[in-house]
Order: structure tokens, then sequence, then C-alpha cells
């Protein structure tokens, strides 16, 4: 077993590379908003515990966010090579053991609550997913008792004097895949452990269930949850369909990701509250919000085009000669990132699991785009003089990169655009049906807003969502 014994104390090789990681990772998303940071308990051991969708982003995401040098629990398997696992006690990664690892295996878990416990015990703070595994769907799932187990016995061994809390963290995603999107991090109010004391010494297991169901209750107070699973797809797409029109409805005038997050809870616990009272309306608009997928499937539009008749043709026309203007400064930043931006994406083709890619990208660029600079600058230094060429071609690296990546999007959405106008020309009745498919969905969603106009005030959330 990988000797663990340091890895409570602060690092400051670790610290070093935390903040070259953390750069890294804001550099990936567009926005990161952190809310709810007063809820961390000042001077007290924390457990974190956040929801898991998006792999090994979800640690980037809480380690991001907190101060400190937070140990994470992962499962023990990967801790199989010694190598590895010493570059994963490094990062400050410990092994939970499970039965699946071999019975024999579990005794280890010992050593591991003992470490545990020291480092909740000098006000240190871990990371548990609490969950045990990752899933792509906005929906918590049936969280395991290991974060239970480990709380009472951390506190157990300090006779219920270690003021222990534990925080859920809600993680939201833009988009789970997607570079340059935005994510949200929630913290939620702090679970204290001691209140449960009494009911762990009396009956341990009714205790594991009343924690787990504290935190769960704490999780879905900061994250989306559609908790009905047989009407998953119908909720989430009409999260996209509805969500600018939901936003009105709740005279929520920005365009943040924290409005859209505000919005989109309210809408499932609408759409929730239907399914209960009239399941049978649910099922033909879930019907038609199918239909209208499979349109947008076919002509490969996303929803958001369809929220306008008609998009300004000459506004489109007056931006076209800007495309031909900035197209030079688009190469010089396509040619020269090229390799370290589209080889992480290669990088994920043979991996099954989709939600992995976001991580293993992350987890490439970090290395690939400051070693490519590198190579680039040593052979732009070996044919060209000048004192401040060379430093000024390093800094036209990223600058032009981020601008070619600006200046690809902002062309793709102005061709989606386009194309849509000329459906509506040249296919009107085609098009007409779409829209009034479309219309019948939002119709239908007003009715149920204002049904239950009541769901749209009150306090939503621990953070005031």
């Amino acid at each position: 077993m990988t000797h663990h014994g340091n890895i409570g104390k602060w690092n400051p090789e670790y610290a070093l590379l935390k903040h070259y990681v953390k750069l890294n990772f804001r550099l990936y998303f567009r926005n990161i908003y952190i809310k709810g940071k007063h809820n961390i308990p000042d001077d007290a051991p924390v457990i974190f515990a956040p929801n898991h969708q998006n792999a090994l982003m979800d640690a980037l995401a809480v380690l991001y966010s907190v101060s400190g040098q937070p140990v994470f629990l992962a499962r023990a398997d990967i801790f199989k090579n010694k190598v590895l696992a010493g570059i994963l006690t490094f990062m400050k990664l410990m092994p939970v053991y499970r039965i699946r690892d071999g019975y024999n295996s579990l005794q280890n878990n010992e050593s591991v609550l003992n470490k545990v416990s020291h480092i909740l015990s000098r006000n240190g703070s871990l990371v548990i997913f609490p969950e045990g595994n990752h899933g792509e769907r906005k929906r918590l799932r049936p969280l395991k008792k290991g974060i239970c187990r480990m709380a009472f016995q951390a506190e157990g061994k300090n006779y219920f004097n270690l003021g222990l809390y534990i925080v859920p963290v809600g993680l939201d995603y833009e988009n789970y895949y997607k570079f340059h999107k935005s994510l949200m991090v929630n913290f939620g109010k702090p679970i204290a452990i001691a209140p449960f004391k009494y009911q762990y010494l009396d009956n341990p297991s009714k205790a594991y269930v009343s924690l787990k169901n504290k935190i769960a209750e704490g999780l879905k107070e900061v994250m989306i949850h559609i908790d009905d699973e047989k009407h998953y797809h119908f909720i989430d797409n009409l999260r996209e369909i509805y969500r600018k029109r939901m936003k009105e409805q709740m005279k929520l005038s920005g365009s943040s990701h924290p409005e859209g997050f505000k919005s989109d809870r309210k809408l499932v616990r609408i759409c929730e509250r239907k399914i209960h009272d009239n399941s049978q309306e649910v099922d033909r608009l879930s019907r038609k919000v199918r239909e209208f997928q499979k349109y947008l499937k076919r002509l490969n539009y996303k929803p958001w085009l369809f929220e306008q008749k008609k998009h300004s043709t000459p506004g489109l026309i007056a931006t076209f000669p800007l495309f031909v203007i900035f197209l030079p400064l688009f190469l010089y930043g396509l040619v020269n990132n090229a390799l370290p931006f589209f080889l992480p994406g290669l990088a994920t083709r043979k991996v099954k699991d989709p939600q992995f890619y976001s991580s293993i990208r992350n987890g490439v660029a970090l290395v690939l785009f400051p070693l490519f600079y590198l190579i680039q600058l040593v052979i732009f230094s070996r044919f060209v003089d000048g004192v401040w060429l060379r430093p000024a071609y390093l800094v036209s690296l990223p600058v032009t990169g981020y601008a070619a990546y600006q200046y690809y999007r902002l062309q793709k959405k102005w061709w989606f655009k386009w194309r849509y106008n000329l459906f509506r020309v040249r296919q009107p009745r085609y098009f007409r049906q779409i829209h009034r498919l479309r219309e019948e969905i939002i119709q239908t969603v007003d009715r149920w807003v204002e049904e239950y106009s009541a769901l749209l005030t009150g306090n939503d959330s621990a953070n005031g969502y």
C-alpha cells in the first residue's frame, strides 16, 4: 500500500502546481461562477461533498474554488501501479478500498481512516464524491454511505469534539464536452456532524441513513436535479427550448449562467409538479418535444435559432466583410495553435466514456500548450533576430490562438443564422410547420407557468436561487 504519511501537510511544490492547474482550468472555461463560499466554515474541519457528473473536471472545479490543499478520496484500483500511485499521492489523492478490490484489501481502510481523522483533527479538508461514481445526467444519483462512515468515525475518534462539517457542493456545467463554456460552483449550507452524535451511538445504521438523506437534500438545493427518470429527456430538452421564455417570466434580464441555472431549476419544479397532477398532458407535450428535436437533428440546427422568426439579413451581410478583414489573424492563430489545440481532441477518440472528454482535453492541453509554445519559440529564434521580436512572438501565440477560436465560433454562429434564413425562404411550408410546433410547446408551458406561478416566488436554495 502506498504511504500517505505526509499527504495532509502543506506542500510548496504542490502549491506551485496548483497555481498552474488553476490557470489552465480557468482558461478552459469562458466563465466560472462561484456562489455560497460564505457557507464554508472558518477554522473548522470540512468534508466537501460535490455531485459527480463530469469525471476529473469535478475534482478540478472544487480545487479551483477552495483555498488550501484539500485531500481527495478516490477508488483504490487506480493506485495499483506504483509509479502512478506516487503521482496520485503527490496530487493529494488517497485510495478508498471496496469489496470489488478484494475482501482482504478492506483492512487497508483502517489506515486510510486513521489518516483522514488526523487530517481533519488539524482543521484540514477532504473532498469525497458521495455518489461514488460519475454520470452525465443532471440529477443526483443515490448516495453511498462511505462519506457518512468517514465523518462519524472521524468524530468518534475525537469523542465528537472535532466540530466537523460536511459542505454540499453543486457543480453545473453549461456543456460537459465543449471548450470555452461556463461552469457554476455552488457551496451549500454546512451540515454539522455533532447533532447526530446520540443517534450514531445508539444506532449507527440509522445515523448513516439520516446523514446521507441530509447530504442529498443539501445537494439538491445547489444543483439542477431532475428527479423523474421516465420524463428526464423531456424535461432536459424543454430546458433548452423554453429557457429564454422562462427567464422572461421570472424577469431575469441577463444571459449569465447563474440566471439560466435559476430559471432551469424553476422549470424543472414546474414540470415535475405537472407530471404529478396531469401526466397525460405531459405525455402529449413530450411527443411534441421529441418531434421538434427530430427536426433540429435533421436540419442540424440549435434551439436558439427558432427564438426569432428571422435573423437580420442586412446585419448578416454587414458582418461578412469583418470576417474577410480578420481572416489573416485567424489563419495566423490557427497555424500557430493547431497542434496543441487539436491533439487533445484526438486523444479522446478511443475513450468510451464521453464524461472523460473534457478531463482528458484539459489535462493534455495542460502539457501540450507550454511545450509547443517553447518549441515554436526555439525554432522562431533560430531564424529571427531581435530582442523584442522573440517575446512579442511568444505573447502572440496564446492571444491569436484565443482570437482564432472566437473567430471560428462567431463565423459558425453567423453561418447557422444564414442557413436558417435561407431555409425560411426556400421551404416556407416546412419552416412554418416547425415554428408552429415550437409555438405550441411554448404556449403549453406558458399555461403551466401561470398555473404554478407560486413556484416562481420564494427562496429556491441555500444560496438564494
